[in-house]
């Protein structure tokens, strides 16, 4: 009778912690987009446009920048204008996630990158997967079409500093 007494408390244990750690992951998985705190206050995303468009000269523009709370910091988001819609390389994907991780102001855990280009065949995705796979030690997941998120930038830029 003892021992059938102790099975049911380590059930009750396993499902409980179970319980509790998935609804921790869960929620730190949702990514809410910030709201504005105050009428007139934005959130100032540095001259993340300007050291993108420099740093490679194919990219033409940068668009929809957005913050969001991820659960373990805030995620920035934006989108790349392209004057071809050819893959970037490697070298270029680099270039231009260096490039952010400098000029923000605040120190992104994720950054999320999209592509795009206009052609005569009309807007065209740029697709960054091939070129993120190789940026190790970057952690990679996709990101809406050919568009990719990014972590551990600080283990291949090191450690990040505000812009002076």
């Amino acid at each position: 009778m003892k021992r059938r007494h102790i099975g049911t408390r380590r059930l009750l244990a396993v499902t409980l912690a179970g319980s509790l750690l998935s609804g921790a992951l869960s929620g730190c998985a949702i990514a809410t987009p910030e709201t504005e705190q105050t009428e007139g206050t934005t959130v100032d995303y540095g001259d993340v446009g300007n050291a993108v468009t420099t740093a490679v000269p194919r990219i033409v523009g940068v668009r929809d920048l957005a913050r969001s709370a991820n659960g373990f910091g805030h995620r920035i988001s934006l989108g790349l204008e392209v004057a071809s819609a050819e893959p970037l390389t490697a070298s270029e994907l680099d270039a231009v996630v260096e490039a952010i991780w400098s000029a923000l102001p605040w120190e992104p855990n994720t950054i999320k990158i999209t592509a795009g280009a206009d052609t005569a065949q009309g807007h065209e995705i740029v697709d960054l997967r091939a070129a993120a796979e190789e940026l190790v030690p970057l952690g990679v997941t996709d990101a809406g079409t050919g568009g990719v998120s990014l972590t551990d930038m600080n283990a291949r830029y090191g450690e990040w500093a505000a812009p002076e």
